[in-house]
């Protein structure tokens, strides 16, 4: 079952090789293990990234630096502008789980700088446009709790390039039965049915402030209104009062859409 799960994984990636970690954090650790020994910068999102982005880079002595965003988009002259010299850029590729990346124009400004793209795809794993070998060096995410595949444990780290690295694995022990459970999760991926409900939502909500409401996503990010709060409790959907990193760095409500079992 290990490869039958990694089979399905380098061709929902476009790449050839995989590793099984035991959590997204770990594959997390393992590429910045790797980013490490290339050099002693990584750059991250000022918002709608992972708390791990701020903290592992520096087990493997990275400075890292924050590229600007907005509400949760990259800004792209800003990645040019810090780009140069760094080993990596690692960020969600639906940024916050709300707002889909420029993946490609991310691909082409790093890959002029030697900087490789890490590309967390907890929140796109399956997408027919992100999650893109083509275009990211390394593709990580998690099967965790709260995911579009929810085994509630489990992640992978996948590349073209053969990654070594036996620190991080060491801390990674999955067992026997996980591989099965996560291809089970894997199957009943609900990431086209959490996009087809955040456009519901969107238009439900057409009359507030919704932040990039042209962008694809799987969570619904509105500037804060008490009756949006309303709707969420009258809907049953879970919320995050922002600001908070992993979403928008200002007063906000996420709609957490994703929590949903669909």
């Amino acid at each position: 079952m290990e490869e039958k799960l990694k089979s399905e994984l380098r061709k929902l990636c476009r790449h050839k090789e995989v590793m099984i970690t035991e959590r997204g954090n770990q594959a997390i650790l393992i590429a910045m293990q790797e980013l490490s020994k290339k050099g002693h910068k990584v750059l991250i999102p000022e918002e709608g990234g992972w708390f791990s982005y701020k903290t592992y880079p520096k087990f493997f002595g990275l400075e890292i630096e924050e590229v600007k965003c907005d509400k949760g988009l990259i800004d792209l002259e800003d990645l040019k502008k810090k780009v140069k010299g760094a080993a990596g850029f690692i960020f969600c590729s639906f940024g916050a789980y709300f707002v889909e990346q420029d993946l490609e124009k991310i691909s082409e400004i790093c890959k002029e700088n030697n900087c490789l793209v890490v590309e967390d795809a907890s929140g796109a794993i399956g997408d027919s446009i992100l999650c893109n070998g083509n275009f990211s060096d390394i593709i990580l995410g998690s099967f965790g709790q709260w995911k579009p595949v929810n085994c509630g444990y489990g992640g992978w780290v996948s590349s073209n390039f053969k990654i070594e690295s036996k620190e991080a694995l060491s801390l990674s022990k999955v067992y026997p039965g996980a591989y099965s459970d996560m291809y089970s999760a894997l199957e009943k991926n609900k990431l086209n049915k959490l996009l087809k409900l955040a456009a519901k939502v969107k238009e439900d909500l057409k009359d507030f402030e919704i932040f990039h409401r042209e962008k694809r996503g799987i969570n619904v990010v509105l500037a804060y209104d008490e009756k949006v709060l309303d709707y969420c409790k009258e809907k049953g959907f879970e919320f995050v009062i922002c600001p908070k990193y992993i979403r928008v760095n200002e007063k906000a409500i996420s709609i957490e859409l994703k929590r949903l079992d669909l």
